[in-house]
């Protein structure tokens, strides 16, 4: 009977451990307007200013897209967050929303975000590692269908990135809202641009997620980029 207890206890803590964590992301993004970089960047920073005087809690992250089609492209991210935390935020969101137009919104164009959460079972990282000085990014886009098949691929090759990649972090996430559902996105945390030598094929060199299926059927389009992180435009309380 006690070990029956116990091993029930045991299975409610791992289901409290896995459904508290704080794993989603709200990412937000924007086109600078040309010859607007300095007022936009003197002005978010001014918004950053303002959230801290407002009490606001949450942590903001900035980063720049540094190649491929979007280069140049702003992005910033709320992160490690609870579902719940987006019906409870302590800013009042129709004075933000004011404040953005006088700080910085009138300095860039296409506006798009996104809701995304971490897959943390296929992930290896530590706290802050969106915070490293590079993130590597690559865009994977799963066939229509194939989703359970690329999970399982995601379990095998996880050893192999860790080995491959030789400690630096690396987080999965899946798109839940604000892009297609099909897309999964994969960060490697990186310190300097030489690190990017060991992303050089990462994504192309592993064996199929079991004997029916192979990789190449899975994914419909893989595509990276290399972000920036940017502390001028970033904002993390304190204890965060």
């Amino acid at each position: 009977m006690k070990k029956s207890v116990i091993l029930i206890g045991m299975i409610l803590l791992c289901y409290v451990r896995t459904y508290s964590q704080n794993n989603v992301f709200a990412f937000f993004e924007y086109d600078i307007r040309s010859g607007m970089e300095d007022p936009f960047i003197n002005g978010y920073a001014k918004d950053l200013e303002w959230h801290q005087l407002q009490g606001d809690d949450w942590s903001w992250i900035g980063w720049f897209v540094m190649n491929g089609n979007r280069r140049g492209r702003f992005i910033d991210a709320t992160p490690a967050h609870a579902w719940k935390d987006f019906d409870h935020w302590k800013v009042d969101a129709a004075e933000n929303a004011r404040y953005n137009k006088i700080h910085w919104q009138s300095y860039v164009v296409n506006p798009s975000g996104s809701y995304r959460e971490i897959l943390e079972e296929f992930s290896t990282f530590g706290k802050n590692w969106y915070r490293n000085r590079y993130l590597q990014v690559y865009y994977v886009q799963v066939r229509h269908g194939r989703e359970r098949t690329f999970t399982r691929f995601l379990a095998g090759i996880k050893p192999l990135l860790e080995k491959r990649l030789q400690g630096r972090p690396f987080v999965w996430m899946k798109t839940i809202s604000g892009g297609s559902p099909d897309t999964y996105l994969l960060f490697v945390a990186l310190d300097k641009i030489e690190d990017l030598k060991s992303c050089d094929g990462l994504l192309e060199r592993y064996p199929p997620a079991d004997k029916e299926e192979g990789y190449g059927e899975m994914i419909k389009k893989v595509t990276s980029e290399l972000w920036s992180y940017n502390k001028k435009l970033s904002s993390v309380p304190e204890g965060n």
